[in-house]
């Protein structure tokens, strides 16, 4: 499919690559860290988090031992917990199976739970230099737009086709620094709109450039259509305001195993009238609502949700927990952004860690 575009690509990346914390580690465990967290989350919102992280569990034995309550902390704020739970029992396998030591070859990388084709790639190429594709979304759009690629993205076929792609013009020498700069490309110059073309450096040889078909590709499916959700929950602190009531969320349900407030699950339609009786089925809880406390905006995949909480008068808790209003309680973003909106936080900090006004 005609000469290598590794030579250009990768003088671009020497020049241009972006100076992130995750680039400055070499040891395997780190990079895995910030494989796992980047994946379907922005660059910036894992900056922060990627070196609180590293920084308390600095090794797969550290992470293996870390308790829900742990690990939801350390992954606040990047959603998707079901990959830090992956990764947990990774780090697991990590333990139990290879004396702590991340394996360095790729079958065995492959085979940890949590590590799947992109991962493995990504870790064996960055970390151990295996001359391993790593296909991303980003490299995704760059392979199909560069190559004229019309069939849709996802087809097995096309994902072959890109692969191969990228099999063909990697550097053995650089695998690692050839898949992230062809990442990099797709993340600050081949952009799902608006792509700068001309500062690309492999744009001479694109077909989509040539053709003008850019903003055609690559074929994706339609998105799924938005579903908006107006979610009711209460708000009822303790004596000392250092307290709220809270259930932990259940294991089929979105945030499992963080606490929530309490109400009919944050992807359920209710009105406030129905809230009462949602509480005493759902929780044994007694109550009774005494205004509106805040309204919040929130978004899970496709719900788009209006989070509305009320305060309450409690006779009877119930099965809820008086759960305390610290960073260690693993309090849901939508709890945490209930408390900045309505001013609950203790210390009189005008928001909680984690929080972001709707």
């Amino acid at each position: 499919m005609g000469t290598s575009i590794a030579p250009r690509l990768l003088a671009w990346f020497d020049a241009n690559r972006r100076d992130l914390p995750w680039r400055r580690r070499t040891d395997a465990w780190a990079i895995w860290v910030s494989e796992v967290m980047l994946q379907q989350t922005r660059v910036e919102a894992v900056r922060a988090a990627y070196e609180r992280f590293v920084a308390r569990f600095p090794t797969p034995a550290e992470f293996a031992g870390a308790s829900d309550d742990d690990l939801m902390q350390a992954w606040r704020g990047l959603g998707y917990y079901r990959r830090a739970r992956l990764l947990r029992e990774g780090a697991r396998a990590v333990v139990r199976e290879h004396g702590g030591e991340v394996p360095s070859d790729p079958d065995e990388l492959g085979r940890l739970p949590g590590i799947g084709v992109y991962t493995r790639g990504a870790v064996a190429s960055i970390a151990f230099g295996h001359a391993e594709p790593a296909v991303d979304g980003n490299v995704e759009r760059v392979l199909a737009r560069h190559r004229g690629i019309g069939s849709p993205i996802k087809q097995a076929a096309t994902q072959r086709q890109i692969r191969a792609q990228v099999v063909e013009w990697l550097d053995d020498r650089r695998a690692g620094d050839f898949n992230q700069a062809l990442m990099e490309l797709g993340a600050m110059v081949c952009t799902p709109t608006s792509p700068a073309c001309a500062d690309c450096p492999i744009g001479s040889d694109c077909v989509a450039h040539a053709e003008g078909t850019t903003a055609a590709l690559p074929v994706r499916p339609p998105k799924r259509q938005n579903i908006d959700v107006t979610s009711h929950a209460i708000l009822v602190r303790d004596e000392t305001g250092e307290r709220a009531l809270g259930n932990r969320v259940p294991a089929n349900e979105p945030n499992a195993g963080q606490v929530e407030l309490p109400g009919a699950g944050i992807l359920v339609t209710t009105d406030t009238d129905a809230l009462p009786g949602i509480l005493r089925q759902r929780h044994g809880a007694t109550v009774a609502l005494t205004g509106e406390l805040a309204r919040v905006r929130h978004a899970i995949t496709h719900h788009r949700i209006t989070f509305v909480v009320h305060g309450a008068t409690v006779s009877d808790p119930g099965r809820l927990e008086w759960l305390p209003l610290t960073d260690a309680t693993p309090w849901t973003t939508p709890a945490r952004k209930a408390f900045a909106k309505a001013s609950t936080w203790p210390g009189r900090r005008s928001r909680p860690p984690g929080s972001a006004e709707a």
